[in-house]
């Protein structure tokens, strides 16, 4: 996780300089990740890909306008949510679909009770999960994504915690 991070950044300073090999590179991976993120937010929706197109064409066309490398994951995942939320207010039906595909179920039963939980939390606490825990980022970039402050944030993860350790001893 660490040393894609790390190659991430290293390809962001390529493609800034000019090299169009690393831009490619750059934005094959980032097409995995940030589609992953924007399924979470859509849920099956048919407009998952457009989404990931738009979002990665904006990362593209503003790369040269970051300055701070080491926030480029958060930079990232904000124009996705960006586009995803985007997306969800013009097509307010969208949200019923995502809510469907959240339900879905892994195989084990452990992770099926897990996943149900967070099923059952407020949409809003299920992304900070999913940033927090899937994806690995921080409180801090949590927020940045989000563009909610740090202690929200903090708040928002006891509160889902609390609910999904509620949730799992009732099972």
């Amino acid at each position: 996780m660490k040393s894609e991070k790390v190659y991430i950044e290293y390809l962001l300073l390529k493609a800034q300089a000019g090299n169009a090999q690393a831009g490619e590179d750059l934005m094959s991976i980032l097409n995995a990740k940030i589609k992953a993120f924007a399924l979470k937010l859509l849920g099956g929706s048919e407009a998952v890909d457009d989404c990931v197109q738009e979002s990665l064409l904006k990362v593209y066309q503003r790369m040269n306008q970051l300055r701070q490398v080491k926030a480029v994951h958060a930079w990232i995942y904000r124009i996705v949510y960006s586009t995803c939320m985007d997306h969800i207010r013009k097509n307010p039906t969208t949200v019923n679909e995502a809510i469907e595909a959240s339900e879905d179920l892994s195989d084990f039963e452990r992770q099926l009770d897990i996943k149900a939980a967070i099923a059952a939390l407020p949409k809003g606490q299920q992304v900070i999960i999913y940033l927090f825990y899937y994806e690995g980022f921080n409180v801090a970039e949590v927020a940045e994504i989000l563009a909610k402050p740090a202690g929200t944030i903090k708040y928002l993860l006891f509160t889902a915690r609390d609910q999904i350790k509620s949730k799992l001893n009732q099972n």
